[in-house]
């Protein structure tokens, strides 16, 4: 029996690929397939795919119409034979050892799902930032609460191994952002235990980083949010505590603050009135009961000074009141200047300036 089922999907990745798939075929554990899944590519992605599969037999291969990573993961997943599952996007890469460390560790707790940490490759610099601690074994509420802390671990897919049965309830939502978001509390909420391996064996490509930042604004980075309030929902359905439900309070305020962190980078290809209009959206979502905790949260979790953090605290409302000063002077509809007045009334109420 196959241990372990790698999923793949590529789309137009030729310059990455081989990089990848030679580091999964030089894994020190052996027991795997590796399953290809070339998702409509248009280079020669598709072809490079079909090459690897005449020089191993541990190889499938699935070419089909563009769908998306989730649409290519789902369909991974339905081929998948082994114990366990893994992914790795086609750009990224792994250490050798990864997968014989996260099976060994997950045979020895008798795991549902193993995390590892990671190494971010930035513009060809490898950049170690995230916070990793070896937790030993966690069951599933000390899991979500780890996770809504934001500061130990994330809800990557790539950097994991699951258990195959965990997929026969839960598949990756398609034609959606942010599907890790969607589906890791998911996963977890299905799972008994979760044990670590505290080693950086993953390699995550952000090459594209600063290309990304620059683009215009896309609408459905909302989806970031609309996950996170169907997560809070999805929590109060199956009776989690309350302690957990606060913690998605404040981890709702983080992914707002994310989104407009985005939506400011790519301002400057907006008009004026799609930014407030936008702007205003987001903050309106914002519980200003979390406003302290949640805002402590995120610059807890980038580790910046005291300064900065409250620096972010009076620059919210300092935007809100440019917000007010600019609908004086533009036509700009009655909705959105009632918006920025209920925006502004909410932050007085609750922000110690």
């Amino acid at each position: 029996m196959i241990d372990i089922s790698i999923i793949v999907p590529i789309y137009n990745v030729e310059k990455y690929v081989e990089k990848c798939v030679d580091s999964i075929l030089k894994q020190t554990y052996i027991n795997f397939e590796l399953i290809l899944v070339d998702d409509g590519s248009t280079d020669m992605s598709g072809k490079i795919c079909d090459k690897f599969k005449k020089e191993d037999d541990r190889i499938k291969v699935i070419h089909k119409k563009n769908g998306g990573l989730s649409s290519a993961r789902n369909e991974g997943v339905k081929l998948a034979t082994g114990k366990y599952i893994g992914f790795i996007d086609s750009d990224d890469y792994i250490d050798k050892t990864m997968y014989e460390k996260m099976f060994n560790k997950a045979i020895e707790d008798d795991s549902d799902i193993v995390i590892c940490d990671m190494t971010y490759n930035l513009n060809g610099k490898d950049i170690s930032t995230t916070i990793f601690e070896d937790f030993g074994v966690l069951n599933r509420e000390d899991t979500i609460l780890k996770y809504l802390e934001n500061d130990y671990f994330r809800s990557h897919a790539q950097n994991k191994l699951y258990k195959r049965e965990l997929f026969e309830y839960v598949s990756f939502p398609e034609g959606k952002l942010y599907e890790d978001v969607a589906t890791f509390y998911k996963l977890i909420h299905n799972c008994n235990k979760i044990s670590f391996v505290n080693e950086k064996l993953y390699y995550y490509n952000q090459s594209n980083y600063n290309s990304i930042t620059k683009k215009k604004f896309n609408i459905n980075n909302l989806q970031l949010i609309l996950n996170t309030e169907e997560m809070k929902d999805f929590f109060i359905r199956n009776n989690y505590t309350s302690e957990i439900i606060r913690k998605v309070d404040e981890f709702y305020f983080i992914q707002c603050i994310l989104v407009m962190q985005m939506l400011i980078n790519s301002s400057r290809l907006l008009n004026i009135k799609e930014f407030l209009y936008l702007e205003l959206n987001i903050i309106n979502k914002i519980d200003f009961k979390t406003y302290n905790s949640g805002l402590y949260m995120f610059y807890k979790n980038k580790k910046c000074n005291y300064f900065r953090y409250e620096l972010l605290k009076k620059s919210i409302v300092f935007i809100l009141c440019i917000f007010k000063y600019i609908s004086k002077k533009m036509s700009i509809n009655l909705k959105i200047k009632k918006g920025i007045n209920k925006v502004l009334n909410k932050c007085s109420d609750t922000i110690n300036l």
